[in-house]
Parts: C-alpha cells; sequence; structure tokens
C-alpha cells in the first residue's frame, strides 16, 4: 500500500477533507447571498458635491414689543392675544371662517383657497361651538422664537351642555422684519374621550 492509499483509508484524514470541504462550501454559500441578498442599489452614500451641513437656528425666549421675556400669557403683545381671540371666534365657533383666514399660518390652510375655506364644511381646526370668548382662561406654556404654546379654557354657556375643554394652541411667526405674524398652526383639544369599560 503506497502514502497516498493509506491517507486516502484513514480516518483521521477523511475526517480532515470533509471539514475543509464543508468550510469551503460555507464560504462560497456567504459569498452568493452577501451579493445577491446586498440589493441593487449602487446609490453613493456620500453626500453631494457642494452640501455643507447646517445646524438649526437656535431659539431665544420671547421677548415682547417692550423688550420683556415672555413668561404669562399677558406679556404677549397685544396683537398676538386678538390673533389668538379671533381664531377661536371664528375658526373654533364656525362663524365668519372669512376673518379666521388672517389668523391661520399656511400649514393650516393648505389645500385651501380663500373661498373654500370661508365656505367649508370641515376645517382642519377642532370645533367648539357656542364656545364663550368673554370666559376664555389662558395659560402660557412656552414662547420662544419660533413658537408660542400656550392652553386654552373653553367653556359654553350651560343651556348648550359643552363639556368645559382645555385646548393647545400654537403660534409660528410667518414673514420677516415689520411684516412678521404669529399665526396659529396647532389646535388640539387636551381631553381625551374615556375608553368604554367591559
Amino acid at each position: 500500500m503506497n502514502v497516498v492509499e493509506k491517507a486516502l483509508s484513514s480516518a483521521r484524514f477523511n475526517r480532515l477533507i470533509f471539514w475543509i470541504g464543508l468550510v469551503v462550501l460555507a464560504a462560497g454559500a456567504l459569498g452568493l447571498v452577501l451579493k445577491f441578498a446586498g440589493g441593487s442599489d449602487n446609490t453613493s452614500s456620500a453626500p453631494d458635491k457642494g452640501f455643507h451641513p447646517t445646524l438649526p437656528k437656535p431659539t431665544h425666549p420671547l421677548k415682547n414689543a417692550q423688550g420683556v421675556t415672555v413668561k404669562t400669557y399677558w406679556q404677549l403683545d397685544p396683537q398676538v392675544r386678538s390673533t389668538i381671540k379671533t381664531f377661536i371666534a371664528t375658526a373654533v365657533r364656525r362663524r365668519h371662517l372669512e376673518q379666521a383666514w388672517g389668523t391661520v399660518a399656511p400649514s393650516l390652510k393648505q389645500g385651501y383657497t380663500y373661498d373654500s375655506w370661508r365656505h367649508a364644511n370641515s376645517l382642519p381646526v377642532v370645533p367648539y361651538p357656542h364656545a364663550d370668548i368673554s370666559g376664555l382662561q389662558f395659560y402660557l406654556d412656552y414662547a420662544s422664537s419660533k413658537e408660542i404654546l400656550a392652553e386654552v379654557g373653553v367653556s359654553a354657556p350651560e343651556k348648550y351642555k359643552l363639556r368645559p375643554t382645555t385646548f393647545q394652541i400654537g403660534l409660528v411667526p410667518v414673514g420677516a422684519g415689520a411684516k412678521q405674524q404669529w399665526l396659529v398652526d396647532y389646535w388640539m383639544p387636551r381631553w381625551t374621550p374615556p375608553l368604554p369599560q367591559d
């Protein structure tokens, strides 16, 4: 028996060949999986030429016309408070909707023209009909150079049997310089209806 025949008939040599073959097979299978399952998107993940990353502009505490840092609702400029009251008296109560148009930010008006807004049966504003405008209660959550967020307690006269509700209202600055206005871009009730019990 020659050396080659001895090696081929050795159990140890056969086990070694088996394991080497298994490793080669696994490596080939892994290579195929990576090639075909890796996807065919050859798009580079590198940024475009000329791309310059920028951080968002920092926010600063809001100051009113007198230069006072706004910490309470009543420190907001009268124009801002007037916008909020007009918005509630019109869009929220669903009356004189043409007057609401000037109080609403472009994000809420999206998809509407002036005419379609003033004749709309449904608006992106949660309604509270019969809201008592003289009985509104306000609390300022925060005011920055980018956003104002406040809570508004709304109720209606008892005869309408409407539950008093607290809403959150958000305003953003639109325009620049002397033409900048604070307009409503968020209006949602804080109250969530209870879930039925089984």
